[in-house]
């Protein structure tokens, strides 16, 4: 019997991996967040100002982003 090592995962690539998919499901949930809740803000705040010939005031939506990047941290730095 032959054994292929090159199919082999160490312990490194499975944290990598686990690190990675753990980031990126991270990230889908502040896209759909963002979507939902910071965007229309924003789109609201730039159409209400330019429609009334001010400068928007995006301090909301700052507000805004910063929850949700509070509500969906990043996993801690990539262990590999």
């Amino acid at each position: 019997m032959n054994i292929d090592f090159s199919k082999m995962i160490t312990a490194e690539q499975r944290r990598a991996e686990q690190f990675k998919a753990q980031r990126d499901a991270v990230y889908a949930q502040r896209r759909a967040a963002y979507q939902e809740e910071s965007d229309p803000l924003r789109l609201e705040i730039a159409y209400d100002a330019l429609s009334q010939g001010l400068e928007p005031d995006f301090s909301p939506w700052v507000t805004s982003v910063a929850a949700i990047k509070a509500r969906y941290p990043l996993p801690d730095a990539d262990p590999a």
